[in-house]
């Protein structure tokens, strides 16, 4: 039986070039709103928009006063993703690491259509009455982790960002003392990107003197702050889910200067 949070979203397409667009799903708070609210861009892995835990992520988020937007930055096609049931075994893994490996081929060649992907949603969601366009922040998973901290470095409209566990291969450049503040979510028992990566990049923003806050969970794995299984299980099961949760609230409302609601 799926217990999960109803969402609320719409699903639209950005324009990024010349006769292509984006899909994305924007998510909205499920209470009346008086004021525009910060943008959220959450970049996901290939094709990870179709995996329902995102979702209840990106609602929950927006339920605290935000409007949030889900993205595959990839843009690989939808219809070869694997559906929500099916990422995680069987045919869909073997597909979705299909995916991934084309992906990866694209990127070892060239990256700006990675990178513009973040740059497009910025510029199309930053159109809507309802977003604060001074109040910008990405939220980047697994291999789109890395991207986000390029963009933030090459775009002052993001203020903050969170890095939810990247990593070797995909790491892309970036140079630390231009970077917002950093929010850096790892499990230490990640194994498809080794928890040293959020250590390096701790210490490098350490170094420059850049405000971070580092969050590594003991036992956990890849995707511990999204995952829960649909079959048996729902996102107040998770501990470690939620406090991270909670942490990234607080850190967005702190960094974004969010007021209380009234």
């Amino acid at each position: 039986m799926v217990n999960q949070s109803a969402a609320y979203y719409a699903r639209v397409l950005i324009p990024v070039g010349k006769c292509k667009t984006l899909p994305g799903y924007v998510f909205l708070p499920q209470h009346k709103v008086k004021r525009p609210l910060p943008l959220v861009v959450a970049g996901v892995g290939v094709g990870a928009t179709k995996i329902y835990q995102y979702h209840d992520h990106c609602q929950n988020l927006a339920n605290r006063d935000f409007v949030v937007i889900l993205i595959d930055p990839s843009n690989y096609p939808e219809s070869m993703a694997p559906g929500p049931w099916t990422w995680d075994r069987g045919f869909g893994y073997m597909l979705g690491s299909f995916n991934q490996g084309f992906v990866g081929a694209e990127l070892a060649v060239g990256k700006e259509f990675y990178l513009n992907s973040f740059t497009a949603t910025m510029n199309y969601m930053s159109c809507w009455p309802i977003v604060d366009r001074n109040k910008i922040a990405l939220d980047g998973f697994s291999q789109a982790a890395n991207a986000v901290l390029t963009v933030a470095c090459r775009d002052q409209r993001v203020k903050a960002v969170i890095w939810n566990y990247g990593g070797w291969p995909w790491i892309m450049p970036y140079e630390p003392y231009r970077l917002p503040p950093v929010e850096i979510f790892h499990g230490e028992k990640d194994d498809v990107y080794n928890v040293k990566y959020a250590k390096e990049l701790a210490m490098e923003l350490k170094t420059s003197m850049r405000p971070f806050e580092l969050n590594i969970y003991p036992g956990q794995g890849h995707m511990f702050n999204v995952l829960y299984d649909l079959r048996t299980e729902n996102r107040y099961m998770k501990p470690a889910l939620l406090d991270a949760f909670e942490r990234m609230v607080c850190f967005l409302k702190r960094t974004l200067a969010v007021p209380e609601r009234q």
